[in-house]
């Protein structure tokens, strides 16, 4: 083994040399990302409210928040917390079994947003994150259209669950009925009892 004095090197200047003006750049570059982030902050907040706020069974609510945090237990979560699992979706065996991928991107998830009628239609397949997903929804959708496509992804979530657990593949129209008669009996009942 060679012996060698250690160097102290500053990646932020191509000479390696710390110097007053590169840390002043740095600054200037984190006060930026900072002031970023917290704007950004500020609207997400906002949308993390809106998840509380849905008319929807508080199981639909909980289900949207864990699905904007990326904590359900997708085949790609599940890989990436080092379990021996494929992350591929059994489903369709297209792409990784990420959250995006299973409401949004997936041919069954497609065929049931197909069923839908209204902006969902139009909307992008283009796979995202759950939570850009949401905040699309949220910008673009009036309340009761967001209700029933919180609804709905979550009716694609057990439809998912009813496949790999019991071995049963549900047909998109009956995931959309399911999930919307769900709603309305919901919602009929805080009517009658006055309250959400």
């Amino acid at each position: 083994m060679i012996a060698s004095r250690d160097k102290l090197i500053w990646k932020e200047n191509s000479a390696k040399l710390f110097t007053v003006k590169s840390a002043y750049q740095v600054a200037l570059k984190l006060k930026e990302k900072n002031r970023v982030e917290h704007s950004r902050a500020i609207t997400d907040r906002a949308l993390w409210k809106k998840i509380w706020t849905l008319k929807t069974p508080p199981k639909v609510e909980m289900f949207v928040w864990r699905a904007c945090s990326n904590i359900l237990p997708t085949r790609e979560n599940l890989h990436g917390r080092k379990m021996k699992i494929d992350p591929q979706c059994e489903i369709c065996c297209q792409k990784h079994e990420s959250i995006g991928h299973l409401l949004w991107e997936c041919p069954l998830a497609r065929n049931v947003w197909a069923l839908c009628r209204g902006k969902i239609q139009k909307f992008s397949n283009a796979e995202q994150d759950f939570f850009a997903l949401f905040r699309m929804m949220a910008n673009r959708l009036t309340q009761m259209e967001l209700d029933k496509w919180a609804t709905r992804s979550w009716a694609l979530w057990n439809a998912r669950n009813k496949f790999y657990f019991e071995q049963v593949q549900q047909h998109p129209k009956a995931i959309l009925e399911g999930a919307i008669g769900y709603l309305k009996e919901y919602q009929r009942l805080c009517a009658i009892m006055g309250n959400h």
